[in-house]
């Protein structure tokens, strides 16, 4: 198993896609070409510490902080046919503070959009190509914030 690759590498191919960046940092107009790309910011390694991470935190997701997030981590894994090989979910909790950010131009949904653009039939890591598998509504999101489940999966080693 290379589980803490497979994590790795869709964490690269995700954190470092500038229109991501943009949706998950700036609350209005967040393509506007006038605006500078996150990655140039100073503070680019904290904002994309705090915007995407590696596990599903929230505790720290307050009214007050107002932010979108994306938190990714492993999810279920199943045996194939193959007894080499088994298919490996990668789960990604979107979350966007409601007043902030998500009344304004559904930014929520555009993220799953643009997380669905990046990953859906693409070769990534592991074994074949990124399958979108299901998506669904967090129930209880964190106070103020609304939160979308998406689930890809992908062949991997075991």
């Amino acid at each position: 198993m290379n589980l803490r690759k497979n994590l790795i590498d869709i964490f690269n191919h995700i954190g470092n896609d500038k229109e991501l960046l943009r949706l998950l940092y700036y609350p209005s107009d967040p393509l506007n070409p006038s605006k500078q790309d996150v990655q140039s910011l100073p503070d680019f390694q904290k904002i994309r510490s705090e915007r995407i991470i590696r596990s599903p935190k929230t505790n720290d997701l307050t009214v007050d902080k107002g932010i979108c997030r994306i938190c990714m981590y492993m999810g279920n894994r199943d045996n194939t046919s193959n007894k080499k090989v088994a298919m490996q979910d990668i789960v990604f909790d979107v979350y966007a503070h409601i007043d902030k950010y998500d009344q304004n131009d559904a930014r929520s949904l555009w993220i799953c959009d643009k997380i669905n653009e990046l990953l859906h039939e693409e070769w990534i890591t592991g074994i074949g190509k990124m399958e979108s598998y299901r998506s669904l509504i967090i129930g209880n999101p964190p106070s103020g914030y609304i939160g979308y489940k998406m689930i890809f999966t992908f062949g991997s080693v075991k």
